[in-house]
């Protein structure tokens, strides 16, 4: 996978919102059957035992226990049971959002793939599972942490499976831009400039980017910056004048205020707490 793509897949990432709406884990009823529907959510099947029918897009499966199926938002879709021995398998309803967008209408995964005899999805949908069901304060977002491991463990995997991670094709310009801000943050760049790269009117531009990121062009240029600095606070002796102009922010002053506003420590803050983390290492 080329840079450009990794760092958009990284950037949906960072900026994904989940929310569970059902799950269970049980075998499944005797009727189990829903012909050519498009649900709202996205569903994770867990194939434990058993023998059925799925039927996603167009393409049919038959899955067998140690299978991990997504059926995505928005895709048509089907299942059945079969003559065979009923599933029993851990199941979630979900959403997971970028913006105004479904994760997997950005991200084109594989619609299963093997656990390989690996009882990690298990023990993932166990804890998502006691989460679901507990009564604590805090199991909402102990829930919510469940389920983005599930998710990442999903697409580690995917990674590695013959079809692999694609973005969707209509992200091929958003992604120019995206490679253009990596390579040109220190410059001066502007709306104008980032939207004449896909030919599309400035206005029209952030509303497109900020449906798909979540986050306007030059705030997302500005977190590049910020990254930067950082990383620049942290493994040189740069002044902060001289990383100010590094990053593509020469005003000391605003920097600092953007820095604040974005980490919650000034720059020397920053530097002079991640120094002593350094040292701590060294002492171990």
């Amino acid at each position: 996978m080329n840079h450009s793509r990794h760092r958009l897949i990284r950037h949906f990432l960072a900026n994904l919102q989940v929310n569970v709406t059902a799950m269970s884990y049980n075998q499944v009823w005797s009727d189990w059957r829903e012909l050519d529907y498009t649900p709202d959510y996205n569903k994770f099947y867990l194939i434990c035992e058993g023998e059925g029918w799925l039927k996603i897009d167009g393409s049919e499966y038959y899955p067998i226990p140690g299978q991990w199926f997504l059926m995505p938002q928005g895709v048509k879709q089907s299942y059945s049971v079969t003559d065979g021995p009923r599933y029993t398998k851990y199941w979630c309803h979900f959403t997971a959002k970028i913006g105004e967008n479904n994760l997997f209408d950005l991200l084109k995964t594989p619609y299963f793939i093997d656990t390989c005899n690996d009882r990690e999805p298990e023990r993932l949908f166990r804890d998502l599972l006691s989460n679901w069901t507990s009564d604590f304060a805090t199991s909402p977002l102990l829930l919510k942490a469940s389920l983005y491991n599930l998710i990442a463990y999903y697409l580690e995997h995917a990674y590695g499976s013959e079809d692999g991670i694609r973005l969707d094709a209509a992200f091929e310009p958003l992604q120019s831009v995206i490679a253009y801000i990596h390579s040109h943050y220190r410059d001066n760049l502007t709306v104008r400039n980032l939207a004449d790269r896909v030919h599309l009117h400035p206005n029209y531009f952030i509303r497109v980017f900020k449906r798909h990121f979540g986050t306007s062009p030059i705030q997302f240029v500005n977190n590049k910056r910020i990254e930067e600095a950082k990383w620049l606070l942290t493994t040189t002796n740069l002044t902060l004048a001289e990383i100010g102009r590094s990053v593509g922010i020469p005003d000391v002053s605003y920097l600092s205020k953007l820095f604040k506003t974005m980490t919650g420590f000034s720059p020397s803050a920053y530097r002079q707490s991640n120094h002593l983390l350094q040292v701590n290492k060294l002492q171990e």
